[in-house]
């Protein structure tokens, strides 16, 4: 019991307030004479006795009591876990293990089991929804795919749950809370400010359902091998899609007039490979460029790195193509916080990298741009610093503590509905400032810790990791580094484009911050998993 007490996330928001506390009490003269008198205190004795140290009063609760008889009976209780075994999924699940069992790639596929299979989809989410909304054009499947894969991946936690002793006992890493908190102010909004709830609705739907792959993925990964699994299954895919950039911009793809200007004549073309749009491509470049890089200083095969490398350069490239000046600036800070995380060693060729790329004839004409008078006018007509006003003006007009309604004004929403009279829709493109519109300062403010929950988390993630590699426990250290690294990276572009508006975007940015906090706070070490 007294393990599950200490793993819980309140006991590990108690802990967080303390530790602030603490840091504060080092830089003021009062609050140090506080805390002395804390620590000399009976009360602290008392405390510490009842909470800390003496574990009967805990078990022998009437909360700790029910817990354990509810979850004696659940174990106990296997009709639930055999109605599933007989259900019709699970008939076509082991219909497909037989078919696939002399097939080396089904092998590879089903081996980890369901949940396996269920990560390397998603890891393939933005093939699979290409597929199918492009390819094939089937509307049915294209519209409800990723929720039935998302309620498959509930099922699958669940049923694993029930064949434990302790099926309601789960693992809880500090970002539950944050998020938790941030999805709860936007139902809470949802209801509140309801011009149009239907529309409401999608509009929720857009901002947080694809934050529930964060409690899933934590849950789904069970060790290293999975981690290693849909890790790989990224760099692989967003490599394959890069090289499909790179050649995207040899043969000079047509694109759209309004994508450049008249001045920018030595661009010859933009790279966007599947996604329809440059400034995704360039940010899915950024979110997975350090990854590469970070595979290459996780493996000792040599063969393995340079591959690793050649992967990360060709990621950067694809990047380059994009002439997306907000994902260039994006992908230099991503590269900056992994070298400084990983290998400071790199920053000498970091910096003579970028004055080689500052010499590149398109790199020059699209930064040269910035300071042209041509880009003022264009900025303030119709440009960002144009639709910042406007969305400004409409915030002020409708309320600041709550905003305009989820799915009203500044994203892909609001662009289907229209329902707001005599005003011009646009994308803000800014996610922040798009948030502030529609659940104002209230909303604002949630997500905002929400980010810095996963900074600082990360942040201890990376330390915990860096503490195994010393140890001889893990070489997962470079590996969270190119995680972190990237999805600082997306944060900083989110600032510039919506993209977060991308299901695929945010699906893959809660996947990996999923696997981050799984690798520095659930992981198992060897020793735990033994005792």
């Amino acid at each position: 019991m007294a393990e599950l007490l200490t793993s819980s996330l309140l006991w590990r928001v108690l802990l967080a307030i303390g530790g602030w506390f603490s840091a504060l009490a080092h830089s003021s003269k009062v609050l140090t004479f506080l805390g002395c008198t804390w620590r000399s205190s009976r009360t602290r004795a008392w405390c510490i006795r009842r909470l800390a140290s003496a574990d009967a009063p805990t078990r022998e609760s009437r909360a700790a009591k029910r817990f354990e008889r509810l979850n004696a009976r659940l174990a106990a209780r296997h009709g639930l876990k055999d109605c599933l075994d007989h259900s019709l999924l699970c008939r076509i699940w082991r219909f497909f293990v037989r078919c696939g069992q002399n097939s080396r790639l089904f092998s590879w596929l089903f081996s980890d089991g369901l949940h396996g299979v269920i990560l390397f989809a998603l890891s393939m989410y933005v093939v699979i929804d290409y597929v199918l909304r492009d390819l094939l054009a089937v509307p049915v499947l294209s519209s409800c795919w990723d929720e039935c894969l998302m309620l498959l991946a509930l099922g699958c936690v669940v049923y694993e749950r029930l064949g434990r002793e302790t099926p309601l006992q789960t693992g809880c890493n500090p970002l539950d809370l944050p998020v938790c908190i941030f999805l709860t102010v936007c139902f809470v909004l949802m209801n509140v400010v309801t011009p149009y709830y239907s529309i409401q609705i999608s509009g929720f739907r857009a901002t947080v359902q694809y934050m529930l792959w964060f409690f899933l993925v934590t849950r789904l990964v069970h060790d290293d091998r999975d981690f290693m699994r849909v890790y790989l299954a990224l760099v692989v895919l967003a490599t394959v899609i890069a090289l499909h950039g790179v050649y995207q911009y040899i043969v000079a793809v047509p694109i759209p007039s309004s994508w450049m200007t008249h001045t920018e004549t030595s661009v010859r073309t933009r790279v966007y490979s599947i996604f329809g749009s440059p400034n995704i491509m360039g940010d899915f470049m950024t979110m997975f460029a350090p990854m590469a890089a970070g595979l290459a200083y996780c493996t000792k095969n040599r063969k393995l790195q340079i591959a690793a490398w050649i992967c990360a350069f060709c990621m950067c490239f694809g990047c380059l193509f994009t002439m997306s000046r907000a994902a260039w600036m994006a992908l230099a800070l991503a590269i900056v916080i992994f070298v400084l995380l990983v290998d400071r060693r790199l920053l000498v060729l970091l910096l003579a990298a970028a004055c080689v790329a500052c010499t590149l004839p398109f790199v020059r004409s699209r930064i040269g741009f910035l300071f042209t008078a041509d880009f003022a006018e264009a900025n303030t007509s119709g440009g960002r610093a144009g639709r910042k006003l406007v969305a400004l003006t409409l915030l002020e007009q409708r309320g600041k503590l709550t905003g305009v309604g989820l799915g009203m004004f500044g994203g892909a929403v609001a662009m289907q509905n229209q329902v707001i009279d005599h005003q011009d829709y646009f994308y803000v493109d800014n996610y922040y400032l798009k948030l502030m519109i529609e659940i104002g300062y209230t909303g604002l403010a949630a997500f905002v810790l929400t980010v810095l929950g996963f900074l600082a988390n990360a942040c201890r993630a990376l330390y915990r990791t860096a503490q195994q590699k010393k140890q001889g426990l893990s070489r997962l250290y470079p590996l969270c580094a190119g995680i972190f690294a990237g999805l600082c990276g997306v944060l900083v572009h989110c600032g510039f484009e919506n993209i977060f508006e991308e299901p695929y975007m945010m699906a893959y940015f809660w996947l990996l911050a999923g696997l981050l906090m799984w690798a520095g706070f659930l992981r198992q070490t060897p020793g735990e998993v033994q005792a």
